[in-house]
């Protein structure tokens, strides 16, 4: 029992740090609705609508050069205005729109329709004072201090006249569970494909990454390794000053070599290729090759000793015994490399050109447009590009403490 606040503290901040990933898969499984909608739903929810059929005669009128269906004869609420008149709701092209006014009777005449009866569609039904009503219509208006807001209701069921007005009622529109699994069979088109355009589409993305993600990791492990082996392993003339020029390279930041490293480059004829993404990795990373010397460092001499008087190479020695020795640590080493590389943006954004060439963290970048709403599928597209990661940690994860502790604490 004493335990237990200990217990439910630790409960309450995985909660919170999970509810990120949590609100991702919900929004993977929103419509462009759902993610409007105000306030947010926890869990991938619909508003409720009808289709509203009223009778048109006696309801429309011309005014200001436009079509308006009368929805409620009564003074302006909004301004105490006692002269004779009603609200009209605004169509364009025989079609309804969300403009509401309120016009004296004397401002409008009467028009027909082709109909006897208009079809209002996908009206939403709220919860207002207690009972489910059809939102016909909503006016706001500034006053004085804030704002004022008329609520034109009907009876949530068809083929219904009677419209109700409301100042200012409190009202919470009606959800249903509705997920969208057709977002990641969308997401998977790719950008161009969610506009009808043609498209490499995502699992192209996923594979050019998995391609350079995986050449990453193996020149990282191999090019960070023999630099570890070397400044851990023997010595050599100012081997302890090389090394803290080596980790104060951490210090400079990648903006700072972002032009050179492009000019050159564009200088070899790399631009619109994997090259610039992948080269650079097989030169041993500062971090890397501390992490591994540490590792290295705490591994008994006698091994390379023992070898030694066998007639083994230095080079034999760092294949055949150091190495498999150092397992955990690569498979640290690795998984960083891995997940830096998949989650890049930075570099394919400036090497890469072709859309077949984009990587997944670049294809996500397309989806976001200022012109479509794709937030939905963004969502389902970050989740996808989640799973390999997630899995690599699933998979890789009882090394990672003893990677990570025995490299950091002995030296």
């Amino acid at each position: 029992m004493k335990r237990l606040p200990t217990y439910l503290a630790l409960t309450l901040v995985s909660l919170v740090l999970m509810f990120p990933f949590y609100w991702v898969i919900i929004s993977s499984l929103k419509s462009v609705e759902g993610m409007n909608s105000a306030p947010p739903s926890m869990y991938p929810a619909e508003p409720l609508t009808i289709n509203l059929t009223l009778p048109s005669e006696n309801r429309f009128y011309s005014a200001e050069g436009g079509d308006w269906m009368k929805l409620l004869a009564s003074k302006d609420l909004l301004v105490g205005d006692q002269n004779p008149g009603a609200y009209y709701l605004g169509f364009t092209d025989k079609k309804p729109t969300k403009l509401v006014k309120w016009f004296a009777d004397a401002a409008v005449k009467p028009t027909e329709w082709p109909s006897k009866t208009v079809t209002l569609a996908a009206v939403p039904v709220h919860q207002v004072k207690g009972n489910r009503r059809a939102v016909v219509a909503r006016m706001v208006r500034q006053n004085s201090v804030s704002f004022d807001e008329l609520l034109f209701t009907a009876p949530a069921q068809s083929n219904v006249s009677a419209i109700e007005v409301g100042k200012n009622q409190p009202h919470q529109d009606i959800r249903f569970f509705s997920p969208h699994w057709d977002n990641f069979a969308k997401a998977l088109k790719g950008p161009e494909g969610t506009i009808g355009a043609k498209s490499g589409g995502f699992l192209l993305f996923m594979r050019n990454s998995l391609f350079i993600s995986l050449l990453t990791v193996l020149g990282q492990i191999l090019s960070s390794s023999l630099v570890a082996y070397g400044f851990s392993r023997t010595n050599f003339k100012h081997r302890e000053t090389l090394f803290i020029i080596l980790i104060a390279t951490l210090m400079v930041p990648g903006q700072v070599t972002l032009i050179p490293l492009f000019t050159i480059f564009k200088s070899i004829g790399w631009m619109d290729s994997f090259w610039p993404l992948i080269v650079p990795h097989f030169t041993a990373g500062a971090f890397n090759v501390f992490l591994i010397r540490q590792f290295m460092i705490g591994l008994p001499k006698e091994l390379d000793e023992s070898a030694e008087l066998d007639g083994a190479s230095p080079f034999r020695i760092y294949r055949t015994i150091v190495l498999p020795n150092c397992k955990p640590v690569l498979i640290i080493v690795g998984l960083f490399s891995f997940v830096a590389s998949w989650q890049d943006v930075m570099g394919p954004l400036i090497y890469l050109d072709n859309p077949d060439y984009r990587t997944i963290s670049l294809g996500l970048e397309y989806f976001r447009s200022p012109y479509v709403d794709n937030r939905p599928l963004l969502m389902a597209g970050a989740l996808l590009s989640m799973l390999p990661v997630a899995g690599l940690f699933l998979i890789a994860q009882r090394y990672i403490l003893a990677g990570v502790a025995t490299s950091g604490l002995k030296g």
